[in-house]
């Protein structure tokens, strides 16, 4: 492979057949598109063939990066090229590159994000440094300074999940020895989305619980029943723009303030 790196224009660019990525090709290439944006394209794509030869160019190995890098309508793309490859070669390679890709460990993102934080002052800078969503810092600063050594080394070894850890510690109210406790319990039970909220609700509400009985509680069948509320254009306008600024989901804007209120007014208690 020619290691040489070069600024190629995107018009003479096609995607190969041979190429396996053919599924969810535009999958997060908004977010991809953000990263390059800010830090530029830090690994050059694969192309098929020399640089001497006549465009357009086949492209093997990082149809993201490209299609990104389109999306941000810049003009060159950095590429390699591997040069003459058999057929099979080339789909060898591109199946490498596409199945042997590991994300980055959850544990390992909140330790990054958190020392950033402390470097950087904002979750705003970190997220305009590094491309990740105000959201998923949030996330992780939360997880980072709550959660146990043993929680977050259930999380290293990828045995829980981020929002799982919040919700044991939500439910129980930061006593950490009930919130493993929890977590050891549903990390071997299947809870329906449902079920996870009650298990805050229920931890919250009812803080001398144990663990085992914020988890049955969780799971006692009910009935449900749904309100819905028409919201005024002002409130509606309003309710976007939050959730863009935060990129939260609506439901957790609306529980925030309605909360706030209802503390306000006095028909609950503070947090």
């Amino acid at each position: 492979m020619d290691q040489k790196i070069y600024d190629i224009s995107v018009d003479q660019i096609q995607v190969s057949d041979l190429d396996v990525r053919h599924s969810q090709r535009e999958k997060e290439v908004a977010d991809l598109a953000k990263s390059i944006d800010r830090l530029g394209q830090l690994q050059p794509v694969v192309l098929l063939g020399h640089r001497k030869q006549e465009p357009p160019y086949q492209l093997i190995i990082g149809q993201r990066r490209y299609e990104a890098i389109r999306f941000l309508g810049l003009p060159n793309v950095r590429a390699v090229f591997a040069g003459a490859l058999s057929p099979v070669d080339a789909k060898k390679r591109s199946l490498a590159e596409n199945m042997l890709r590991v994300p980055l460990n959850h544990a390992d993102a909140a330790d990054a994000v958190t020392e950033l934080y402390k470097e950087l002052g904002s979750i705003d800078d970190v997220h305009d440094a590094t491309g990740v969503s105000q959201k998923m810092i949030r996330k992780y600063l939360d997880v980072r300074a709550r959660a146990s050594d043993p929680m977050l080394e259930r999380l290293r070894a990828e045995e829980v999940k981020v929002d799982d850890i919040r919700r044991c510690l939500d439910a129980a109210k930061d006593d950490i020895a009930k919130a493993e406790r929890l977590l050891d319990r549903i990390a071997d039970t299947d809870l329906s989305q449902p079920e996870k909220s009650r298990l805050v609700e229920y931890g919250q509400t009812h803080p001398s619980a144990s663990a085992d009985e914020i988890l049955k509680e969780a799971q006692r069948p009910r009935v449900e029943a749904r309100q819905t509320v028409r919201l005024p254009e002002a409130v509606r306008q309003g309710l976007e723009s939050a959730v863009a600024h935060f990129e939260m989901e609506a439901s957790e804007v609306l529980t925030l303030a309605l909360q706030e209120w209802l503390a306000d007014q006095g028909f609950m208690d503070a947090e």
